[in-house]
């Protein structure tokens, strides 16, 4: 049975609403999703259960934290409460207004103990937001003296040929870059086989016999926890497993399968294993092929939150249907 004991380096999200839709986005954020954010209670008893196991530092990511500031703030006030180290939080910058505001905003993140911000300066956010917004800021953590991580800076030198005020979509920084060396750039971006990614990165490629011939055994990477999330829901993300959640008073001990059959199976059987279950359902493949293992294992877990099964760890149920 799976049983989450240690926790190395994670993350909290506190929320999935997102001004962005973005085409890699392991979590399907967008602005569709409902503005329900992460609360103080949840965010301590996250904080504590992330310590108890071992993990005393975490990020902060989303959807966009900064879209509720007062929400962000209650977050870092549980995590200095706790005590837990904010590595730091996660912004795409579609927040930015003005210098004036963004420093009034940074001053107060920086007061609850947050040092670093990671910006994105990244192609799929470009498609949604303008890269003066980033540059803007970035400029306003140097003013406040908040440290920026830019994720990546390949990009972010890029972008600085762009027109700061204009969106580019990926066709279009094709026409700036080149063809070639802008899927190069991208190729070497981290970009996980989960979320928006399965349709738009890893749509083709394996035979349904090729993957339980590849994939015969459990999938054990549910059991990593060396870049672990815990969302707003009080939910545990195992192994950056999107859409599948176990509760976190539920760490450190192994897993119900009565509670948690879904999630037992994959661990145990593996992708084949989910498919012998679903087939037994009436689940039957949209496709011939798909890219990753991942891919059908989303397939049939969005056939059973379609018909209103295992929702308890088939979660959030908007993860379906963004």
């Amino acid at each position: 049975m799976l049983s989450i004991d240690y926790l190395v380096s994670g993350g909290i999200i506190t929320n999935y609403f997102c001004t962005s839709r973005c085409r890699h986005c392991l979590y399907r954020c967008s602005p569709s999703w409902p503005k329900d954010y992460m609360d103080k209670t949840v965010a301590r008893a996250a904080f504590k259960i992330c310590k108890e196991h071992g993990c005393s530092s975490v990020h902060v990511g989303g959807g966009e934290p900064f879209l509720n500031l007062k929400g962000l703030l209650g977050v870092l006030e549980a995590a200095k409460d706790t005590p837990v180290n904010i590595e730091y939080i996660e912004t795409n910058s579609s927040w930015y207004v003005g210098h004036g505001n963004a420093v009034a905003i940074l001053k107060e993140v920086r007061s609850f103990g947050a040092d670093t911000l990671l910006v994105s300066a990244s192609p799929f956010h470009l498609e949604f937001i303008p890269f003066g917004k980033v540059m803007g800021v970035v400029d306003a953590c140097r003013k406040v003296g908040l440290n920026t991580f830019i994720w990546t800076q390949d990009f972010f030198s890029l972008f600085k040929r762009l027109d700061p005020a204009k969106r580019y979509s990926i066709k279009e920084l094709e026409k700036v870059v080149g063809r070639k060396r802008l899927h190069d750039m991208i190729a070497s971006y981290w970009i996980h086989p989960g979320g928006r990614a399965l349709e738009t990165f890893f749509a083709d490629g394996m035979l349904l016999e090729e993957i339980f011939l590849k994939y015969s055994g459990g999938c054990r990477e549910l059991a990593d926890t060396s870049h672990f999330h815990v969302d707003l829901y009080g939910n545990y993300v195992p192994g950056l497993c999107s859409g599948l959640a176990i509760r976190v008073e539920d760490l450190g001990r192994p897993l119900n399968p009565e509670r948690y059959p879904i999630i037992s199976i994959l661990y145990q059987e593996g992708v084949s294993g989910l498919y012998r279950h679903a087939s037994a359902e009436g689940f039957r493949p949209a496709q011939k092929r798909y890219g990753s293992k991942c891919g059908l294992c989303f397939e049939m877990r969005k056939f059973f939150v379609d018909k209103g099964e295992y929702l308890s760890e088939l979660a959030p149920v908007d993860h379906y249907r963004n």
